[in-house]
């Protein structure tokens, strides 16, 4: 019986599911799933503490290209995520 790694390496070899999982709208979708989930929010509750709909969330957590980035930064602003939390932000490491 296939494993989960076997399935795992099986997608990688395909391009365009390996695009989708290396794009911005994937790793954005990742971080809003797990503070929801950390939070204990159904996306329903975020939906409203975001003044978004429920399908918006949906959208957001399944990696959908066409959300606008006010509406990210509704959603990003009720979970408590700061831009640098985010993992398409640019982060600057100082070296001394």
């Amino acid at each position: 019986m296939p494993t989960l790694n076997d399935l795992r390496k099986s997608l990688s070899q395909n391009s365009g599911i390996k695009n989708t999982f290396e794009s911005p709208e994937y790793a954005r979708s990742r971080v809003v799933f797990k503070k929801r989930m950390e939070l204990g929010l159904s996306q329903m509750e975020l939906a409203e503490k975001a003044q978004v709909t429920q399908k918006t969330i949906s959208r957001i957590e399944g990696a959908d290209e066409g959300i606008r980035e006010s509406t990210i930064r509704k959603v990003h602003l009720a979970l408590g995520i700061s831009e640098d939390d985010t993992p398409t932000a640019k982060r600057y490491v100082l070296h001394r």
